[in-house]
């Protein structure tokens, strides 16, 4: 059952009823519904799952992201495993810097993860966290559990 989103059951009693009982994984919430409805019920209800299971998805996404701008934010941010945003540099070298100066015992190192297509505003005095360079542009950095 593991993954299904939405579980019909139907028994002995269902059947004398002409109803199937369905059941939400998301919420555990149990409906009866009439046979003759189910195909329209289960279309409106797998669009209903996809919808708020997205809305909960983003809102833990946007939980786990922590905006920081020096060094020392960034790694506080990692080690409690947040998603970084971070304004950088845009350079190879750094991000191989961050890397090795991330890496744990049994950890991997920080890389750069995406640049937003929303950017955050950017000053000109805005300076890369880990190198001190000038910013080209705020980059979602994380480690790969």
């Amino acid at each position: 059952m593991k993954g299904v989103p939405l579980r019909i059951e139907i028994g002995p009693r269902d059947l004398e009823k002409n109803q199937v009982r369905m059941v939400r994984r998301d919420t555990g919430v149990k409906m009866d519904v009439m046979r003759g409805s189910l195909v329209e019920r289960v279309k409106h209800l797998m669009e209903e799952i996809q919808r708020d299971l997205y809305v909960v998805a983003k809102r833990k996404l946007e939980e786990r992201i922590q905006r920081v701008e020096t060094w020392d934010e960034f790694k506080e941010a990692l080690r409690n495993k947040k998603l970084v945003l971070a304004p950088w540099c845009d350079e190879v070298e750094v991000e191989n810097d961050v890397k090795e100066n991330t890496k744990g015992e049994n950890e991997a190192g920080a890389k750069t993860l995406c640049a937003s297509f929303e950017q955050p505003e950017l000053s000109k005095d805005t300076l890369c966290f880990a190198a001190g360079k000038p910013a080209k542009k705020w980059t979602y950095w994380g480690r790969s559990y």
